[in-house]
């Protein structure tokens, strides 16, 4: 039984579509929190951290900011996270000694590849929500979207 809520503030409604966005987000996350954060000892944002390294060894901390949309704060925490608990290691670049590259570690590439099967079917059960042309069309939506935070932000507007 679903538990009635009070309303919502007139000036910020839960039906807009920042909100929704996170919402959908978070709903998405939720089975990882039940099912692999306890018994992994990860959090969301050390998870996400890994999914981007495995797809990209040798990131540091301020692209996986970049590309993900985290604060570089939380990276860093994560980061940190997993680098004591030897799931990333931190490399110097040999190009520029103040950069400092990451990668998973054995260990950090065995619970991604033990996770991310997950993550995928969970993808896929959220995408499957919509026909075809309905997925194909979201997604160009949703790059149009992360374009123009993009285009923004690089005019220093956000």
């Amino acid at each position: 039984m679903t538990r009635a809520l009070p309303p919502a503030h007139p000036q910020w409604p839960e039906r807009t579509f920042s909100h929704r966005l996170m919402r959908l987000v978070n709903l998405n996350a939720k089975p990882f929190f039940a099912r692999y954060a306890e018994e992994t000892d990860l959090s969301i944002n050390e998870w996400r951290v890994l999914m981007l390294l495995a797809a990209h060894p040798g990131l540091t901390a301020s692209d996986i900011a970049e590309r993900s949309g985290m604060l570089l704060m939380n990276v860093s925490r994560a980061v940190r996270r997993l680098a004591r608990m030897r799931r990333v290691q931190r490399r110097r670049d040999p190009a520029d000694a103040r950069r400092v590259l990451l990668r998973l570690t054995a260990r950090g590439e065995a619970i991604f590849a033990r996770i991310a099967p997950q993550a995928r079917r969970s993808e896929e059960s959220v995408r499957g929500q919509l026909s075809s042309a309905e997925a194909a069309e979201f997604s160009r939506l949703l790059d149009k979207l992360l374009a123009g935070l993009q285009s923004q932000r690089g005019n220093g507007r956000a």
